[in-house]
Parts: structure tokens; sequence; C-alpha cells
């Protein structure tokens, strides 16, 4: 498990510690977990988003007759 170290204020610290009951440690740790899941959340809506958007720009007419396994062969050729 990797280690996090953060600052806070000293009069943050005095009020967390009049609540020894608490695992402050695993409190934060959900707290983080939950904002990385929305991160990456927006990230998927974002791409899902932009995959849907050019999807609408295709000329269906246009690649009817587009043989596209051939299209991903040619542009794997030109990244080399």
């Amino acid at each position: 498990m990797g280690t996090v170290s953060i600052r806070i204020p000293d009069d943050l610290k005095e009020r967390m510690d009049e609540h020894d009951d608490v695992n402050w440690s695993a409190v934060l740790r959900e707290h983080l977990r939950q904002e990385v899941d929305e991160r990456e959340k927006k990230k998927v809506a974002r791409a899902v988003a932009t995959s849907e958007r050019l999807s609408a720009e295709i000329d269906e007419e246009e690649v009817a007759d587009t043989d596209t396994a051939e299209t991903i062969r040619d542009w794997r050729k030109r990244r080399r």
C-alpha cells in the first residue's frame, strides 16, 4: 500500500485530535477514492460524448463501401 502525507493547519489537527474514535486515515482514503472515481467517470463520459459527436459527423454513404480493416492497416503502416 502506498503512503501519502499531507499538511493541515494546526487548529484542524487539534480539532481532529478531539475525536480519537475516528480513523482519519480511513476517512481520507474513502474521500480520495470517491474523488478519483468521480474524475474517472467524467473522463469516460467526455470520451463517450466525443465519440458520439465524431460518429455523428460520419457520412454513412461516403464510408458504406470502405474496408475498415484495410484503413486500419494503412494507418498502422503510416505510424512506422
